[in-house]
């Protein structure tokens, strides 16, 4: 008998594939702390945009305030036509006079000089004249070289007269700066004051043709002290 050796032929076997990864995740999916800073990002972003949407809605909040259109010398009574009504974007704080507050200023006089173009302020005005009563205002004429630092409308000051009669002492008083002039005049050469002197003094001091100025502790100034 003849025996023939054959290969059997067993179940074809296939690889497996593995259950975790047959199935792979499609997209991107962020981490739980990477998610986070996303959302800080976005929140972010979102806080920036309001505020730039703030910002270029208040540049268009504008106030109605007053403007001195002319050049306005202190003890002048200020009036309607001094003024206009402006707008402009200012802090809130700023203590300006708005256009409908107008009754404050009209019919005021203005303490100090005011330069046209000044946004009116209600301090820069007073009820009562510059000049107090039992008082005179004379004009004083001095070198530019000697005029003292410091010195402003409303200072007060002392006055030396030089007397030249052949008195060995000088007339001494003391007045307040009513209003000042150029710090250099070129056509007379000479700082133009005028002070305010206690009425008994006033004819002294406009007689004086060599008068000194010193500034003084500013005080209490009665007069601007009235307006508030």
């Amino acid at each position: 008998m003849a025996v023939i050796d054959r290969p059997t032929s067993g179940p074809t076997t296939e690889p497996t594939t593995d259950a975790a990864t047959a199935v792979r995740p499609r997209g991107f999916r962020p981490a739980s702390r990477r998610r986070a800073r996303i959302a800080g990002g976005a929140a972010l972003a979102a806080l920036a945009i309001g505020g730039n949407v703030f910002v270029y809605a208040s540049l268009d909040d504008t106030t109605e305030v007053l403007q001195v259109v002319r050049n306005v010398r202190a003890g002048d009574v200020i009036t309607g036509a001094d003024l206009r009504v402006v707008e402009v974007d200012l802090d809130p704080t700023v203590p300006v006079v708005t256009a409908d507050e107008m009754g404050l200023v009209v019919n005021q006089y203005a303490r100090v000089y005011i330069a046209s173009g000044t946004l009116m302020v209600q301090q820069l005005v007073q009820p009562s004249p510059v000049v107090t009563p039992g008082a005179s205002v004379v004009a004083v004429e001095i070198r530019p070289t000697r005029v003292p630092s410091g010195l402003r409308e409303r200072s007060r000051v002392m006055l030396v007269v030089l007397r030249d009669s052949g008195e060995s002492e000088a007339f001494v008083t003391t007045g307040r700066v009513v209003a000042r002039g150029p710090d250099d005049d070129n056509v007379t050469g000479v700082f133009g004051l005028s002070v305010e002197v206690p009425e008994a003094d006033a004819a002294t001091v406009a007689a004086g043709d060599d008068v000194r100025v010193v500034v003084l502790d500013p005080g209490v100034d009665s007069a601007t002290e009235a307006g508030g």
